[in-house]
């Protein structure tokens, strides 16, 4: 993992400090806050998938999500909040820009929220054989996890995830739809950045064997949909169509769910 220095101010030189504008006082707070938030999801992210994200990764995460925290429009420059508007820039933010779900399926994972049950529920799409015929002869199995990086809406700004079990995918099946749903109990305020990760097992060059590569080009991690619930509801700040899932049961608990 990488630890952050408190940036360099680039207004002092030599012992002395140049006057800078009210606005740019500010808005360097700002900064400095969504700099320190992105270092918080950063970390687990690396727990997600250490080997796609990258401390490039963590640079292209702070501007979006700097960019998240300038939509604020409940408080003044200066004291901007995660949380109080668009988070919309966060989604489809991938780990590594070399590869995405859509490089190995055509259909990104549904999410549905179910306000009076408090929980998430994470369907994946139909897969079918075809559609893993282009990866390489070697490739055996596919391994789908999601997970939920829950940032909390308030002054800690307290950060954790939670995760599925592994779906296995054996190459030259059918898929049907899998769904897994995550708990949300006790988090009426909550970012959440929902996480699909892909792994692969390669046959070795003498076929003698399986392993699990840590080649990136076999592998993917990406935030494919971020939800604000604030209150336990949804906010939305674009035009939505609703989406639907089946009714599920409620998980005994949130340490690698099962898939239903």
């Amino acid at each position: 993992m990488f630890d952050f220095e408190k940036p360099k101010n680039p207004y002092r030189k030599k012992g002395k400090d140049y006057n800078l504008s009210e606005n740019s006082k500010l808005a360097g707070a700002d900064f400095a806050y969504s700099n320190t938030l992105a270092s918080r999801i950063y970390k687990q992210m690396k727990i997600i998938q250490d080997d796609s994200a990258k401390y490039e990764s963590f640079l292209r995460l702070k501007k979006k999500l700097y960019m998240v925290i300038r939509n604020d429009r409940q408080h003044d420059l200066g004291q901007l909040k995660l949380g109080y508007g668009n988070i919309n820039p966060l989604k489809n933010f991938r780990f590594s820009p070399k590869t995405s779900w859509q490089t190995f399926f055509m259909n990104y994972p549904t999410t549905n929220f179910d306000e009076e049950k408090e929980e998430l529920c994470i369907s994946t799409p139909p897969i079918l054989a075809r559609e893993l015929d282009t990866l390489p002869e070697r490739v055996r199995k596919v391994i789908l996890k999601m997970h939920i990086i829950k940032v909390s809406i308030d002054d800690e700004n307290t950060v954790d995830i939670s995760s599925s079990k592994e779906l296995v995918i054996v190459k030259g099946d059918d898929v049907e739809s899998r769904s897994v749903i995550f708990s949300i109990k006790d988090k009426p305020n909550v970012l959440l950045l929902c996480v699909a990760t892909v792994r692969m097992w390669l046959l070795s060059t003498d076929r003698k064997e399986e392993f699990l590569t840590l080649n990136t080009k076999y592998m993917t991690a990406e935030i494919f949909d971020a939800i604000l619930i604030r209150n336990g509801q949804i906010c939305k700040f674009e035009e939505e169509t609703n989406k639907e899932s089946r009714p599920s049961e409620f998980p005994d608990s949130d340490e690698e769910l099962d898939w239903v």
